[in-house]
């Protein structure tokens, strides 16, 4: 009897530890859009961009009229393949490492602190500005993207959030 006991217990323990001890798990996914992250800089008056897929592939937008579509325009284009002469592929980086970056991303905003910390005053010079965008879904299921990083007159400008900022620096390596 003594040894059924202690038989049954140690399967509830094992079993107990298998499935994570009653932890709570995320059996969800979250859904990276097709264009994940965007990079905008602006010099002179002309506007250039680029783009990370959701796939790691990060592409230089060539022509004007695409700079200044809005992100669901954007997707939806690249999507059915119609940007394939507007766009060029400039390089590639590990899907699972901006899968963990989307992930981190996604995961700040839903906090306070995400928005940039604009400085009292910027420098007086001319110089090119940019800005790193993360696009997400809304609750409406709509593209939107929010600026997780820019850079004005030879000036950083971060975010309030250390997960945003770890973000951008992972992501103007890339692009």
């Amino acid at each position: 009897m003594e040894r059924t006991l202690t038989a049954f217990s140690a399967i509830i323990l094992l079993i107990g530890c298998c499935t994570g001890c009653g932890r709570n798990i995320k059996t969800s996914k979250i859904k990276i859009p097709d264009i994940a992250f965007l990079y905008y800089k602006s010099s002179d008056g002309l506007l250039t961009s680029k783009f990370c897929d959701k796939n790691g592939n990060c592409y230089s937008v060539l022509s004007d009229d695409i700079n200044y579509l809005r992100p669901d325009e954007l997707m939806e284009r690249f999507s059915d393949g119609s940007l394939e002469n507007d766009i060029k592929l400039v390089k590639t980086c590990d899907k699972e490492e901006l899968e963990k970056m989307y992930s981190k991303f996604a995961g700040a905003l839903d906090q306070e602190n995400i928005g940039l910390i604009q400085p009292e005053v910027l420098p007086a010079v001319e110089a090119p500005s940019m800005s790193w965008y993360g696009v997400y879904y809304d609750e409406n299921g709509a593209a939107e993207k929010i600026c997780i990083h820019e850079n004005k007159c030879m000036t950083g400008i971060n975010s309030g959030n250390n997960d945003i900022n770890d973000v951008y620096r992972w992501l103007s390596d890339k692009l």
